[in-house]
This record gives C-alpha cells, sequence and structure tokens, in this order.
C-alpha cells in the first residue's frame, strides 16, 4: 500500500507517480495495468494541480494506492476548489480532432472508461475519488511459477 499526501505541484504530481509504479511493480502487477493507472492518475492528479486550485492556496492531493487480490484501489483526495469528474458528459468525438479549438473532457472520458469503478463525494475537507482497476495482477512471469 502507498499512502501519501503532496504539494499540489507538477513536480510533486510527476515523483508521486513513479512512486506508483514502482509499487504496482512490486506487488507483480502486468505492464499493461500499471500504465493505465499510471495514465489515469496523470489525468486526474494534473487537473488537481492545474485546476483545482483556490485563490488562497495552492492546496494539497493526498493518495492511497492499495493492491488487492482482484482488483487496484485508489483513493485521491485534493482540498481545492469542487470539481465532480462524474457531472460531465461524454465529449464529440467525430470529425477531425485536430481541427477543433477547445478540446475539455478527452481526459475525464479517459478516465471514466478505463476505471472499472469510479465515485466521487465532497465535503468540508475537500473533493474524493475513489477509484477501481479489476485486474489479475500477477506479471506473466508469475503464471510460469
Amino acid at each position: 500500500m502507498l499512502d501519501l499526501v503532496f504539494p499540489a505541484s507538477l513536480h510533486d504530481v510527476f515523483d508521486t507517480l513513479v512512486r506508483c509504479d514502482e509499487t504496482l511493480r512490486m506487488a507483480g502487477v502486468r505492464d499493461d495495468v500499471r500504465a493505465d493507472v499510471r495514465l489515469v492518475l496523470e489525468e486526474l492528479m494534473v487537473n488537481m494541480v492545474q485546476h483545482g486550485r483556490t485563490e488562497q492556496r495552492e492546496g494539497t492531493v493526498g493518495l492511497r494506492l492499495t493492491v488487492a487480490e482482484e482488483a487496484i484501489l485508489l483513493e485521491l483526495n485534493h482540498d481545492g476548489e469542487p470539481f465532480d469528474p462524474l457531472q460531465f458528459g461524454t465529449p464529440s468525438l467525430t470529425g477531425d480532432l485536430a481541427d477543433k479549438e477547445e478540446l475539455g473532457g478527452l481526459g475525464i472520458h479517459l478516465v471514466r472508461a478505463m476505471a472499472s469503478d469510479l465515485n466521487y463525494t465532497h465535503d468540508e475537507y475537500g473533493n474524493h475519488l475513489q477509484l477501481r482497476f479489476a485486474c489479475t495482477h500477477l506479471t506473466e512471469h508469475d503464471h510460469d511459477l
């Protein structure tokens, strides 16, 4: 398990992503699942840093990562502005995406597609997001033992 609280800065986000990947690797999680988790975490935490700041301060991000028997469980907490990613509809994916001037919502769409379960709450302490990635997480090498 990994349980961290860190300043809401891009530098700290990318340091945390390295620690998450190492934790998952040490737990025997397959490369493809680790890549999915990293992509989702990067999208969410970068959004927290870039869009969740309050005028008074930068804020903090909390992360709890647990590797269970058949799933990876993630909890993200951010004490910034309220933001419920579940309230966004599916973005228009028709036409040439390169021609669109504003591409909002694609990252959240990706998160919703990759996570098995996603839950959001907000209270006086901030935003709370719980994610679950269903997987049989053993590496290919572990199956041969």
